[in-house]
């Protein structure tokens, strides 16, 4: 947003990770106004905050300010809003974290532009609907301008969704496993990501702006493991954060296991569990290593020993099962003798490849 900005709430307390994402969007300083008021029918704000909104918009010899509303109010509220604050710059809690990911997410791009869109219907409704004794014609043609805009721009936004939704769909194929990482804005979900994948990225409150995958091995699987954007917030994950975020609920569709990491994490954990039907870690103290304890622990693996002939296929065989699986023995006697450990995914391959080379393999117990 760029300028100072006030952040209103009326629940008695401020979205956590709501400030960081404002800051973090180019807004020096942020302030806050905090009441525990009913919403107002008009303005969404009450009486009593919009005068403290007001007090504060005074103190700028300009009137250079972004107020976040901490709420949902509908666009008709919005509207009234900012024509009261005037020049204030009004937006709510939506669109400043759609705000913050769209520099880089083509999604939240286009929701913010088919928001503005929405908007800009309303201002021209509310000045057709006051022009009307005067000049019944004098807007009519805006207002259907601005609904076919609003069209467009939905159309947009639903391909933009599917685009993002398809990259994460046939992306990585060939793992064992997905595994996603989940937090809170704040939470060190990239710099876990950067220790397993070997990935080098800038960590920032509220990024990534959309999902990003790569690859990293834990014991014999070797994964796709995907970093999201944090989720402001208490509760699970908001409708109006995943329609921005749309290959976020496509990553946690297909994982294995979901990590949510970080403080504050137990009313997400739970929500993530029930909606995806998926194994769901808590990790308040996050380390590479507890990352990878509680993968294994999601994952199912398979150790058996086996038996291959000496042929050139064996021995280039030796050489794939140390790439796919973890082998612990290899002994050179009469034949080819090895102990490995497997993810089950990779299973009914390997052992058909050990068949195809000649050789036998037998299950094993963890004893």
């Amino acid at each position: 947003m760029g300028q100072p900005s006030l952040i209103a709430s009326q629940s008695g307390r401020v979205t956590p990770g709501l400030p960081a994402l404002v800051t973090a969007g180019g807004a020096d300083p942020v302030a806050t106004v905090v009441t525990e008021r009913a919403e107002d029918g008009r303005y969404y704000l009450s009486p009593g905050t919009l005068e403290a909104v007001e007090q504060r918009a005074s103190t700028l010899d300009d009137g250079s300010l972004t107020l976040v509303v901490d709420g949902t109010p509908h666009p008709g509220q919005l509207v009234d809003l900012q024509m009261r604050l005037e020049p204030v710059t009004v937006v709510d809690r939506r669109r400043a974290v759609w705000e913050h990911l769209a520099d880089t997410n083509p999604v939240a791009d286009a929701r913010v532009a088919l928001r503005e869109a929405r908007l800009e219907r309303r201002r021209v409704a509310n000045t057709q609907r006051d022009a009307a004794t005067q000049d019944p014609s004098g807007t009519s043609g805006a207002l259907d301008e601005t609904e076919t805009r609003v069209q467009r721009l939905r159309d947009a936004l639903e391909q933009e969704q599917e685009t993002a939704r398809r990259s994460v769909e046939q992306s990585y194929a060939a793992v064992d496993a997905r595994v996603v990482l989940v937090g809170r804005v704040g939470a060190p979900t990239t710099a876990l990501w950067t220790a397993l994948t070997g990935e080098s990225v800038a960590t920032a409150p509220g990024r990534p702006t959309q999902p990003r995958t790569a690859t990293a091995d834990s014991g014999p699987h070797t994964l796709a493991v995907t970093d999201t954007p944090g989720v402001p917030g208490r509760g699970g994950l908001p409708d109006w954060l995943t329609a921005v975020v749309p290959g976020l609920v496509t990553a946690l569709r297909r994982a294995r296991c979901a990590l949510v990491v970080g403080e504050q994490q137990d009313a997400l954990s739970g929500a993530v569990a029930r909606r995806f039907d998926i194994t769901c870690q808590s990790l308040e103290t996050a380390t590479p290593a507890a990352v990878r304890t509680a993968v294994e622990d999601c994952l199912e693996t398979v150790t058996y020993a086996v038996q291959l002939p000496y042929t050139d296929d064996a021995h280039a065989l030796v050489s794939t099962l140390h790439d796919r699986a973890t082998v612990s023995t290899v002994e050179y006697d009469s034949a080819i003798y090895l102990r490995l450990e497997a993810s089950q995914a990779a299973d009914s391959e390997l052992r058909r490849r050990i068949s195809a080379a000649g050789g036998e393999s037998k299950p094993l117990d963890d004893d």
